[in-house]
């Protein structure tokens, strides 16, 4: 998709200070409240990884590889990359431990969860290239039991944009074969309020991206910075630089799912209106809204008396999706 090239405009003063406070208040609270956490409710032991691993292409980020439990010793196996969410700026590949070992359980694939330097200190590109620098060691690590035509990569939020936007690089473009991104940023392009005045929907609950998605935007865009460049905005992509298989889930009360609902519409050529609530398929894409969800219902959603939450019921739609592509 071709678009004029849209600079970051540098904003107030007060607004810049308000945003740099605010995102290292929300860092230093992760980096409390999550080892707490962990420390008073440790995971189950089942959820750890088989490995871990670094590369010489960056040390300091390791990743944690999952192994199915019924793993046959000289078989190849069809490669998942993970990336995880957190406002580029917080969380890290432990985050997703639970879903990845289930993943793994769930599809028999090999699971690699990939870690990422964080904003501010680390702004675009530079997520990016850590994905990109990484995943390449991993398909080149002949240690690894990897079926090479069979590579896939999956994100959320965050880590969504960062799937679409590194799988467009040398040496991942035309090898990932299939990308699931769940409420992915996909265009930045477009303000917080400008997102917020195109919503849909009307007395939804609070959108808990309202604030934090101004301290992200000053925190991981550099001043100048194109931000319709499609490494950063993925919507302006083109469709052959993107995995020719695409499934994306948004979740209705996100104030990213308007973007992602625009730009899988676009990929799949639909005549589907790209503000219905209907869910499609329509040849290599797919679409699911997640109704009566808010962004990070996965890693959120509380435990439901009912045999299924809505995540695990999506996690069976991606594997059933995925058996038509990569695991076919």
């Amino acid at each position: 998709m071709i678009a004029p090239p849209l600079p970051k405009s540098n904003f107030s003063v007060g607004h810049r200070l308000g945003c740099f406070l605010c995102l290292w208040l929300f860092k230093l609270a992760a980096s409390v409240i999550f080892p707490l956490v962990e420390f008073f409710k440790p995971p189950p032991i089942t959820t750890r990884p088989t490995w871990v691993k670094s590369y010489p292409c960056r040390p300091r980020l390791g990743c944690r590889i999952f192994f199915p439990s019924n793993y046959e010793p000289g078989k190849r196996l069809p490669l998942y990359f993970d990336i995880h969410g957190g406002g580029f700026a917080v969380c890290d590949a432990r985050t997703d431990d639970p879903f990845c070992s289930s993943w793994a359980e769930r599809t028999g694939m090999l699971v690699v969860s990939l870690n990422y330097r964080k904003a501010p200190w680390h702004p675009f590109p530079i997520a990016t290239t850590d994905i990109h620098a990484v995943a390449l060691a991993v398909l080149a690590d002949e240690t690894l039991p990897i079926d090479r035509n069979r590579v896939s990569m999956g994100g959320f939020s965050a880590g969504g944009q960062l799937v679409l936007s590194a799988s467009q690089l040398p040496g991942l473009k035309g090898v990932v074969k299939a990308a699931i991104v769940y409420y992915p940023v996909v265009d930045f392009g477009a303000l917080t309020n400008e997102k917020l005045e195109a919503r849909p929907y009307i007395n939804g609950p609070k959108d808990n991206l309202e604030m934090p998605s101004w301290w992200i935007d000053w925190g991981f865009i550099s001043p100048g910075q194109n931000r319709r460049h499609p490494l950063l905005s993925p919507y302006y992509a083109k469709k052959e630089d993107l995995p020719p298989w695409v499934y994306c889930i948004g979740a209705q009360w996100d104030l990213l799912r308007v973007e992602a609902q625009e730009m899988i519409h676009r990929l799949a050529e639909s005549d589907e209106p790209s503000d219905s609530e209907q869910d499609f398929e329509c040849g290599k894409y797919k679409w699911t809204l997640a109704t009566g969800c808010s962004h990070g219902f996965t890693h959120t959603e509380p435990t439901s008396h009912s045999p299924k939450t809505k995540a695990e019921w999506i996690y069976e739609e991606a594997h059933v999706w995925l058996k038509k592509s990569v695991l076919s």
